[in-house]
């Protein structure tokens, strides 16, 4: 009798024990369950290619890229008598992957309203200082150089004037619609893009050669072969193929591109798409890449 009362009371036990055991399990599997459903909300949250992009206070906010402007001016372009607007930036690589920080040229966009119209402005490049050299070279690179996971780089993004009005600068999302805008003086950063000293030096220049072409007049054959020669040189110093970019500019005071524009003749898409990847800087390179993408 005790043994069959104790054996009762030990197969009870066991099944309390085991349905304890099965609640214990389902509480521990529903929290696992749980968690990683938090887990993958909180993933999928903070995941910078899902975020909402926006412009505010300087800071474009472009998901997998942040870009905060620092600082504005006004510099020299490559294209003689032409001003840039010169936006400076610290980008951050928000993603896991490296990005292209150039890319910003494709949602970020310049206006200038001219007599006519609301002009949209070109890819802008720096002109060279008197050694031959890109001062701003490091922005250049910081640019066009593939930016690494986690990281922040110094870079500009330069547009080519064409007047001395306010330049509006749009900032796009991803379906290109404007969600932000920033209003710059040209006048207020002290610049000016009239061509009266260019135009002043070009007379100058033309009453200097009326001269010399009064004391000796040179045959109309003798004129059209010196035109050919000089051509023909022009054209010889721009494809040079033991020169590199800095040798051709301490040499000429110009990259290969802006010296065909203005030697040669040559359009601006003509004088890019016909220079060498290696004889143009960054800022070239980016005002090719935007003249092809407006065909």
């Amino acid at each position: 009798m005790k043994k069959s009362l104790t054996l009762g009371v030990v197969l009870i036990s066991s099944i309390i024990l085991a349905a304890c055991g099965n609640k214990n399990s389902d509480v521990a599997t529903n929290h696992s369950s749980s968690s990683s459903k938090v887990e993958k909300a909180t993933s999928k949250k903070t995941d910078p290619s899902k975020r909402k992009w926006t412009y505010k206070n300087n800071i474009f906010d472009a998901g997998i890229e942040t870009y905060k402007f620092t600082k504005t001016e006004i510099r020299d372009s490559a294209t003689e008598g032409k001003k840039v607007l010169v936006m400076y930036c610290d980008i951050t690589n928000n993603s896991k992957k490296e990005q292209d920080p150039s890319n910003i040229y494709m949602v970020v966009h310049a206006y200038q309203k001219t007599g006519t119209a609301d002009k949209n402005l070109s890819v802008g490049m720096n002109a060279y200082d008197d050694n031959g050299n890109d001062p701003l070279q490091k922005y250049n690179d910081g640019l066009q150089d593939k930016l690494l996971a986690g990281k922040t780089t110094h870079a500009a993004i330069m547009f080519t004037l064409v007047n001395d009005n306010d330049v509006t600068v749009t900032f796009q999302n991803p379906e290109f619609k404007t969600i932000g805008k920033k209003v710059i003086s040209v006048k207020g950063l002290g610049a000016s893009t009239s061509s009266s000293s260019s135009n002043a030096s070009s007379a100058s220049s033309q009453a200097a050669q009326a001269s010399t072409s009064q004391k000796s007049k040179p045959s109309a054959a003798q004129s059209s072969a010196t035109a050919n020669s000089q051509k023909q040189n022009q054209v010889a110093a721009s494809f040079n193929p033991n020169q590199s970019l800095t040798d051709f500019v301490n040499e000429h005071g110009m990259s290969p591109a802006a010296y065909k524009m203005q030697h040669d003749g040559m359009s601006e898409k003509e004088a890019l798409d016909s220079t060498p990847r290696g004889m143009k800087s960054s800022g070239e390179i980016q005002m090719q890449n935007e003249l092809n993408k407006q065909q």
